[in-house]
């Protein structure tokens, strides 16, 4: 079968980022990342013997006009279309105009709208036929297998359908029988990896996943909702392989290792860096983790294997807020994570969060207080009652949302208030911790130090621009 796997062009000139959990505007973090999810649902199916193309249209810079003339030429039997909750009208507009070009295409649409909304997704939107729940590879690949043997597709767990009139949801996927070891590898060759840099010295970068799910139980995550509440790891040797095959047919040295935390099982962290240390391997890499899961050694093996940024999921530095928001750690923790990276020669990127219950104007300041004076790099976002999180209920309880267009749940963006803060103070607290913390001389001079080209310096002129105070 000829399958179309797509993710959408940009829409009212947003650029977006769409990776499970992860879904905001490209101008956040300055850097575009490439569709890692597309890219694995393009390599299983090549596996299976169809005929793929995957076409990037944030990336290419394409918009419906051109992907339409893709679509015409290529004659697909199937589309597979990337979503997300807060690009969801502009990616529902491109699934329409295929729709419009050739009425009998099947369009199938993955991601976390999908996954959250469940059979209301193809409720609102008629030029949609499947939906997949949860991560997609699989149940992407017994569809295409059920339509090619005309069976129903009844038996596919994690897949919303069409029968007659009627909205089918069936059984939702047991993720712990998905063996990510099995994937083949992303099929970066259908990318144009050039596309993908980063924004301080213009070398390729690319996500890698090291594993998936998380067992944290934070009310206004949805990470677990994706890809389950246990961490699934892949096989060491199978990332090894996976980061060698990047090297060496990409030439790509740079990795954002993607998953909820690197070092929930510290021994699995240690492994990959032994490896990478061992054989040589010379790559600088970035990931993510908690502040209760670190420890000194583990630490210093990241930085030996080459990573130079560990993003720290800390999102309030009141312990208020943090007990409230059932983040499960203390500000003690903060203080010692924060410490420990420091010490092994890592940079800290702090992520927080303003406008969670419980956060006011004074646990607001601390947090970004701390922030200008603890990390190297911070990123601050609005919190969002995604659907379905307890967060939602307590705000849906508390009637603290004001605008329900999935448009504005964009962490760059207030939706809700809280018992002490309206939206707009919320947006207005964020916009200046921004501001506080880049534009202190400090940060202006580091930052401009990592620049290693003109078109770098153009990205952080762009950067700033969009941190600049805003009318509110």
């Amino acid at each position: 079968m000829k399958v179309l796997v797509v993710n959408p062009p940009a829409f009212n000139k947003k650029d977006f980022i769409r990776e499970g959990r992860c879904m905001q505007t490209k101008s956040s973090w300055a850097a575009l990342w490439m569709p890692l999810s597309l890219c694995y649902i393009a390599a299983v199916l090549r596996k299976d013997g169809h005929e793929i193309k995957l076409v990037d249209c944030i990336a290419e810079k394409i918009e419906n006009n051109g992907l339409l003339e893709i679509f015409k030429n290529f004659k697909p039997a199937l589309v597979v279309l990337n979503t997300a909750i807060p690009s969801i009208a502009g990616d529902m507009n491109t699934a329409l105009a295929l729709k419009n070009s050739d009425p009998g295409i099947k369009i199938t649409i993955v991601g976390m709208f999908p996954t959250i909304l469940e059979g209301e997704c193809l409720k609102q939107f008629k030029q949609v036929d499947y939906a997949i729940m949860d991560e997609p590879e699989w149940a992407v690949a017994h569809l295409i297998n059920a339509i090619n043997e005309k069976n129903s597709p009844e038996h596919i767990k994690g897949l919303i359908f069409r029968k007659d009139d009627e909205i089918i949801v069936n059984e939702r996927q047991n993720l712990s029988e998905n063996n990510i070891d099995d994937l083949p590898f992303p099929a970066r060759d259908l990318l144009n990896n050039n596309a993908y840099i980063l924004p301080t010295n213009g070398k390729k970068f690319t996500l890698l996943s090291v594993g998936r799910g998380c067992s944290g139980n934070c009310i206004f995550c949805i990470a677990n909702v994706y890809y389950g509440r246990s961490f699934r790891k892949r096989s060491a040797e199978n990332v090894i392989s996976e980061i060698e095959e990047c090297v060496n047919k990409y030439d790509i040295q740079n990795f954002l290792f993607w998953g909820e935390s690197f070092t929930t099982d510290s021994k699995y962290g240690e492994k990959i860096c032994d490896e990478i240390i061992s054989r040589n391997i010379k790559i600088a890499w970035s990931t993510t983790s908690r502040v209760d899961t670190l420890n000194q050694n583990l630490l210093e093996k990241m930085k030996k294997a080459g990573c130079i940024l560990l993003g720290l999921g800390i999102e309030s530095y009141d312990q208020g807020v943090l007990n409230i928001a059932r983040k499960g750690i203390t500000v003690e923790q903060i203080d010692r994570a924060v410490s420990m990276v420091r010490k092994a020669g890592i940079n800290s990127m702090g992520h927080f969060v303003f406008g969670l219950p419980g956060d006011t104007k004074e646990t607001a300041f601390k947090s970004i207080n701390f922030a200008c004076n603890s990390v190297d790099f911070a990123q601050f976002y609005c919190a969002i009652p995604y659907p379905k999180t307890e967060l939602e209920i307590i705000a849906k309880e508390q009637k603290w949302i004001y605008d329900y267009n999935y448009s504005q749940f964009d962490l760059t963006t207030s939706v809700m208030r809280n018992e002490a803060l309206s939206a707009k103070e919320i947006k207005k607290i964020r916009d200046f911790a921004y501001r506080k913390f880049y534009f202190r001389p400090k940060m202006l001079i580091k930052t401009l130090r990592e620049v290693r080209s003109l078109k770098s310096f153009f990205s952080i002129l762009n950067f700033i621009s969009w941190i600049k105070p805003r009318n509110h």
